[in-house]
């Protein structure tokens, strides 16, 4: 009876093997694919390099409630220094299109088809860029607003953060107005001026203008993804992180209530202000999110999966099994468990004006990334059940915003941003991504269903820390692929979009 149980068990065993080498064993390995040559000229990388450098020396700075007047005026004057820049600079862009300046700074540019049936397409960027960090300044290899050129590499704030993006769509435009281009379909650009600071002014006020004109698009393509290489554990191909929906906002207050008193005559600690709130933020930290490969981060997984070596293609290839096991290994990772769950980061605490006095209350700040799977309602909720104290009080700050509807990726809209990032980029792998911060694109959800967040730059573990830090630099060659893209999506959206399928996925 024992041997007999034991052999079914084993046969049990070697078929559920059978079964996940079997599903494996059907996703193929990626098989590396030649790269299209581009039909039109090559840019001129000395220009490019000189436009760039030159879009940096203007401190186009979002600077924080409570900054000087000073720092505040001299901002403003460089984006109308930055805009007659445009200008001078582009002039057939500048002739071909109409520019409407929202929100006092901001800018939208109309370069109209000549079909009207077709849907126009929205590209974006920001011209606004992050403070240097005081003090930080010694520590650049080049000045921060230098536009320096060195070696292939433009340094400089914004050379990542966005400014390669708004001068790589000119010079896009301006070399295809130079070869006698007019576009069947109308193109549009909006630039914002605030992004760095949440876009009120900006693309929110844009957005509002053309949602009152009833102004719908065939897709939007912002910020957001990159083209990665060696982040990725196990991959060793560039990656194109496409953000086909982004993460909520929401940011809640807890305060702790006590009775205060004396320090010489101390209550219990969990009876203080101070020691509820404590408690509190542990019992968060105790109760984390869900966390499940699904939805986006499942797409982006299963896209990788063809360039993955056998084991962790077993794995992905199996999920409907190893899921659980799969999510919990991710969540070890904070980068990696971002992808999969809301994520929790306390970021200010306040209580106590004396050292010998016992606060009355405490206050303690969480900022929260909502996955797409959750609300801010689900968020708080979650947050009073963990805590599970009525002397402590939750309240949402202002600001929160919902996750963004997703992207279909099944559309022959992604299908085209796939198709152009396969075009321009050797032998990349092409993977739909949730984003973890936050995008203007946000701001147009009522006027397309299809958003796209990307800007084809590359990052890689010696550049990924200076986006918003010290020595921000893009190479020349990034700098090229960037306009490229531009370039060749223009011309890739220059009529009806092909049927699904008609546009080869080289990771099927």
């Amino acid at each position: 009876m024992v041997r007999a149980l034991f052999v079914a068990l084993l046969a049990a065993l070697l078929a559920l093997v059978g079964v996940l080498v079997a599903n494996t064993l059907m996703i193929p390995a990626y098989q590396s694919r030649p790269t299209a040559s581009l039909t039109e000229p090559a840019f001129d990388t000395d220009t490019l390099a000189s436009h760039l450098g030159e879009a940096i020396r203007f401190r186009t700075i979002s600077w924080q409630d409570g900054a000087s007047d000073f720092d505040m005026k001299a901002s403003q004057d460089a984006m109308v220094a930055f805009r007659d820049w445009i200008t001078a600079t582009y002039p057939g862009f500048s002739k071909a299109t109409t520019r409407e300046i929202v929100g006092d700074y901001s800018l939208l540019y109309t370069w109209a088809g000549s079909d009207p049936s077709l849907k126009p397409i929205l590209l974006m960027a920001h011209m606004d860029v992050v403070p240097v960090a005081p003090g930080s300044e010694g520590a650049w290899t080049h000045a921060p607003f230098s536009g320096d050129v060195e070696d292939g590499v433009v340094w400089g704030r914004g050379a990542m953060d966005l400014k390669v993006a708004i001068v790589c769509q000119l010079e896009a435009v301006e070399s295809l107005i130079r070869l006698g281009v007019r576009p069947k379909r109308t193109i549009m650009f909006a630039y914002g001026h605030d992004e760095e600071i949440g876009g009120a002014n900006g693309n929110r006020k844009i957005a509002a203008l053309l949602e009152s004109r009833k102004q719908t698009f065939e897709f939007i393509d912002d910020e957001g993804g990159a083209i990665t290489h060696g982040l990725l554990p196990g991959i060793g191909r560039p990656v194109a992180h496409v953000g086909v929906a982004e993460k909520g906002y929401v940011t809640l207050k807890l305060t702790a209530h006590s009775t205060g008193g004396h320090s010489s005559l101390p209550l219990p600690i969990g009876e203080t202000a101070i020691g509820r709130l404590s408690h509190a933020l542990v019992r968060i930290e105790e109760h984390p999110f869900e966390s499940h490969v699904d939805g986006v981060s499942r797409h982006f997984l299963e896209k990788l999966m063809p360039a993955m070596s056998f084991g962790p293609r077993l794995a992905i290839a199996n999920l409907w099994l190893l899921e659980p096991a799969i999510a919990k290994l991710m969540s070890l990772s904070p980068t990696v468990g971002a992808l999969i769950r809301t994520t929790s980061a306390p970021t200010m605490i306040h209580g106590g004006i004396k050292e010998n006095v016992l606060p009355s209350e405490a206050s303690l700040t969480i900022n929260f990334r909502i996955h797409e799977r959750d609300s801010i309602k689900r968020v708080v909720d979650h947050v009073r059940a963990a805590v599970d104290d009525s002397k402590v009080d939750i309240e949402i700050m202002p600001g929160s915003l919902e996750p963004t509807p997703v992207t279909d990726v099944n559309g022959p809209q992604y299908d085209v941003i796939r198709a152009t990032l396969e075009k321009v980029v050797p032998d990349v792998i092409v993977a739909p991504n949730l984003i973890s911060g936050g995008t203007d694109s946000r701001f147009y959800s009522n006027l397309t269903k299809n958003i796209f967040r990307q800007v084809p730059v590359e990052v890689t573990p010696d550049n990924l820390e200076a986006i918003h830090g010290t020595n921000e630099r893009v190479t020349l060659a990034s700098v090229l692929q960037v306009a490229n893209f531009y370039r060749e999506l223009i011309k890739a959206v220059d009529g009806p979009l092909p049927d699904k399928g008609a546009l080869k996925d080289s990771s099927r």
